[in-house]
């Protein structure tokens, strides 16, 4: 990731972090959070499954999914907000989609929610590799972004300081993007009302060997 963006990116959610943790978590998001809690409970991974929230900001979606039963890990870049997550007694690391320090196949599922459209494109097949390698063979991805076009930079008209990198995906090329790591489940998408960009939404787990291929 280009060192100027990663900055840019933690000292902004740094000086929003308070702000953002007094936000009320929209109805649509506790719905695709019901999802994710349904898809746990049809492979048998309800409670206690181990769950990896990554750009878990101040830690709302993982309270819920807390609250629902599951051993929630938060990852952010932003210190900030690692440490409201902490003082909320969740488990909560600050570190990189990059660098992602976790122990290989060590969690039964990734919730991931408007975090990766921080990646660079060109970075993004990366993430999806590291992600990866911490599932568990039998785990699986909720990944959420907002899209629906083509786009990859400075969001001119954010209103945060410094202005955010964003980069967002047509339906048909993110979901290109997602199969070369992953086996897509289910992908929909939910129009927001007053903004540009839809919402991606995308369930997918771990490829699985093709066992026809291996030699006897």
């Amino acid at each position: 990731m280009d060192p100027e963006i990663k900055a840019t990116l933690k000292m902004s959610y740094d000086q929003q972090a308070r702000l953002r943790d007094g936000d009320t978590v929209q109805s649509w998001k506790v719905d695709e959070m019901d999802r994710f809690l349904a898809r746990l409970q049809a492979a048998d991974k309800g409670s206690g499954q181990r769950i990896l929230d990554l750009g878990s900001g101040s830690g709302h979606q993982a309270i819920y999914l807390k609250n629902h039963g599951c051993q929630v890990t938060c990852v952010d870049l932003s210190d900030e907000m690692v440490n409201i997550c902490l003082q909320k007694g969740l488990e909560a690391f600050a570190m990189d989609f990059y660098t992602l320090d976790l122990e290989p196949e060590s969690f039964d599922a990734i919730w991931t929610m408007n975090a990766l459209l921080h990646v660079p494109k060109d970075s993004f097949l990366q993430v999806l590799a590291n992600m990866e390698r911490v599932l568990k063979p039998v785990g699986f991805l909720y990944l959420g972004l907002y899209g629906g076009y083509e786009s990859e930079g400075i969001w001119e008209n954010d209103t945060y300081r410094p202005q955010r990198f964003f980069a967002f995906y047509e339906d048909e090329h993110i979901q290109r993007k997602v199969s070369e790591v992953f086996d897509i489940e289910h992908f929909s998408v939910l129009p927001m009302e007053g903004m540009q960009a839809d919402y991606q939404s995308i369930f997918a787990k771990k490829k699985q060997p093709n066992l026809l291929s291996v030699p006897k």
